[in-house]
C-alpha cells in the first residue's frame, strides 16, 4: 500500500488550469486526492421486467371484461373467437406462467397478472455479473480506519493497486448494501434491482466466481449545488501530464468523500503560507503579520503594506487568481485559492 506521503500531487499553477475548467459547474469548494478502489464483480440476483406477449395481454382484458372476478371458461371462446381447446391450452399456460388463478370454473388475474394486462410486462429474476465500487477508508500511512463503503465512481483511468491481507474486500459489505433501505440506495446511487448475491450452490465455475480489481484513481472533487441540496462530483485525473477530464463526473453522490469536505485547521493553513512565502524568500516578520481567513474555495490572507508591495513588485500569481495551496497529508487534499489584501 503506498503512503500518502509517497504519492504526487499538482502543483499551484495545475490546480488553477482545473479550477478554470471546472468553474462553469459553479463548484463551491475543491479537494484532490487519490481513491483506492475495490471493482468488485459479483454474481447477484436482479428484478428485472420481461415484456408479455401482445396476445396474452389482450386476452387478461378479456377475462377481466366484465370486472375483476374475471370470467368462466364458457364465456371466453365466443368472446375471444378461439375453439374451446384452443382457450383452455392458453388459460393453463397463463396460469403455470403466474398469471392467472382458478377457482372452480372461475378464472381471474393474478397480481402478477394484473401488472402484465396494465403495463405489458412481468417482473422476473435473472442472474447476472455487475460491478459494484468500493472506497477504502485509510490514515495517511495506509492503515484501514473502517470497513470499505460503496461509492457509486464509474470506470475510468486509474493504475492497479496490489491488495494485502489488511485490505482484503469482504463479501459481507456487498451483502449489506443490498439489505438496506431503498431510501439509503437512492441516496448513495446503489442499484435498486439488485435483491441478492447470487446463490454459489446453484450454478457452478466461472459465473460464481467473485472478482476483486483494484485501482488507484487520482480524483478532483467539488461540492456544487446550495447548502443542503448540494452534491458531490468527482472528475477523474490521469497523472501523466495533470491531465483532467472535466466534460463528464465519474462520481455523483449527496455523500462526501473522506476527507474531501472538513476544512483543516487555521494551524495547518499558516503553516503552509509560511512555506510558500519562504520558498520566494519573503521575510519572516512580515509573513508572521499576516492575518489568514479560509472560506471555501480561498484563503483570503490580509497582508502589511510593505510585503504587499513585494508581492507586487514580483508580480506574484496571488494578484492573477493563480495562487493555489493544497494542504492536508492523508490521501485526499484541501484546494484553496489564495487571495491577498491589505
Amino acid at each position: 500500500m503506498d503512503r500518502a506521503s509517497s504519492l504526487i500531487f499538482p502543483g499551484s499553477k495545475t490546480l488553477a488550469g482545473w479550477w478554470r475548467q471546472l468553474a462553469p459547474r459553479q463548484p463551491q469548494a475543491l479537494a484532490i486526492g487519490y481513491a483506492f478502489l475495490h471493482r468488485i464483480e459479483a454474481p447477484v440476483q436482479v428484478r428485472q421486467s420481461r415484456p408479455v406477449e401482445p396476445l396474452i395481454q389482450l386476452l387478461l382484458q378479456a377475462i377481466t371484461l366484465d370486472g375483476p372476478a374475471g370470467a368462466l371458461t364458457s364465456d371466453l371462446p365466443p368472446r375471444l373467437g378461439f375453439p374451446p381447446a384452443v382457450v383452455q391450452n392458453f388459460l393453463i399456460a397463463m396460469q403455470r406462467d403466474g398469471l392467472l388463478a382458478r377457482s372452480g370454473d372461475q378464472w381471474q388475474p393474478t397480481e402478477r397478472g394484473q401488472q402484465a394486462r396494465d403495463a405489458g410486462t412481468v417482473p422476473e429474476q435473472a442472474q447476472q455479473r455487475r460491478v459494484f465500487t468500493f472506497l477504502e477508508h485509510m490514515d495517511p500511512i495506509g492503515q484501514r480506519l473502517g470497513a470499505p463503503h460503496f461509492v457509486p465512481i464509474t470506470e475510468c483511468v486509474g493504475v492497479p493497486w496490489t491488495v494485502n491481507g489488511v485490505h482484503r474486500f469482504d463479501i459481507g459489505a456487498l451483502k449489506q448494501c443490498i439489505e438496506k433501505p431503498a431510501e439509503w440506495k437512492q441516496l448513495t446511487g446503489f442499484p435498486l434491482d439488485v435483491e441478492a448475491v447470487a446463490d454459489h450452490a446453484d450454478t457452478e465455475g466461472w459465473p460464481t466466481v467473485v472478482v476483486d480489481r483494484p485501482e488507484r484513481v487520482l480524483l478532483a472533487v467539488i461540492r456544487v449545488g446550495e447548502k443542503g441540496a448540494s452534491q458531490t462530483h468527482g472528475y477523474a485525473v490521469k497523472v501523466d501530464g495533470w491531465t483532467l477530464f472535466e466534460k463528464t463526473p465519474i462520481l455523483k453522490t449527496a455523500d462526501a468523500l473522506p476527507g474531501s469536505d472538513s476544512a483543516p485547521p487555521m494551524s495547518v493553513w499558516q503553516e503552509a503560507w509560511r512555506s510558500w512565502c519562504k520558498q520566494r524568500q519573503l521575510p519572516a516578520n512580515e509573513v508572521e503579520a499576516c492575518m489568514l481567513a479560509y472560506h471555501a474555495p480561498r484563503l483570503e490572507v490580509t497582508a502589511p503594506t510593505r510585503l504587499m508591495q513585494r508581492l507586487q513588485a514580483a508580480k506574484s500569481d496571488l494578484f492573477k487568481g493563480d495562487a493555489w495551496l493544497l494542504v492536508g497529508e492523508g490521501y485526499m487534499r484541501t484546494a484553496a485559492q489564495m487571495t491577498v489584501r491589505t
